[in-house]
């Protein structure tokens, strides 16, 4: 930071941390219903309370006195969606690709830009090396053997802004989403 150099996976993996809540708050208040934006959030509710479990299994954790567990609550998501009519089988894991990109047409926002910013995001978060690639600026090398370099890799502003400017849309959008709900209760 002090040499004005910044890694290039922090920032893109915060900004996909932002941009990936954003467009799933604007993907849940952009049902045509409050029953359609009721069963998106059941759904998303659903997926945390699967991963919840999943986790409780991998630790062997259990609930203190008169908790829940991942599964239990899961279980009580279906009940309360049977009883505002809303399906259990319509409860399907919502896909954060699909998410992204509705929310993203939802904000007037080309798709396609969206989510390749967001794959190259995920692509730092997840330690991958593609995205250093054709998202970084080399600024140095050094031969380190007959058939290899090592390179120093700095983020690259003009890959990074898109990526800036298409999570500040979708938070105008949820802003402009939550503010007409609200008002409109």
């Amino acid at each position: 930071m002090h040499a004005g150099e910044v890694d290039p996976q922090s920032p893109w993996t915060l900004m996909r941390g932002a941009l990936e809540n954003f467009a799933t708050a604007v993907w849940i208040l952009g049902g045509n219903d409050r029953a359609e934006r009721r069963r998106r959030a059941l759904a998303l509710w659903r997926e945390d309370m699967r991963n919840r479990a999943q986790h409780e299994e991998d630790t062997d954790h259990q609930p203190g006195p008169g908790g829940k567990t991942g599964r239990e609550r899961r279980q009580d998501i279906a009940d309360l969606a049977l009883s505002l009519g809303i399906p259990t089988a319509s409860l399907s894991k919502p896909e954060a690709g699909k998410v992204i990109k509705e929310a993203a047409e939802d904000a007037g926002l080309k798709a396609r830009e969206v989510s390749a910013a967001w794959r190259a995001a995920s692509g730092f978060a997840h330690g991958r090396y593609w995205p250093n690639l054709r998202a970084s600026m080399p600024i140095d090398a050094v031969r380190g053997g007959p058939y290899h370099y090592l390179m120093a890799l700095v983020i690259d502003e003009d890959q990074r802004r898109p990526l800036t400017q298409h999570t500040r849309t979708l938070l105008h959008r949820l802003h402009d989403r939550y503010q007409a709900r609200a008002t409109a209760h």
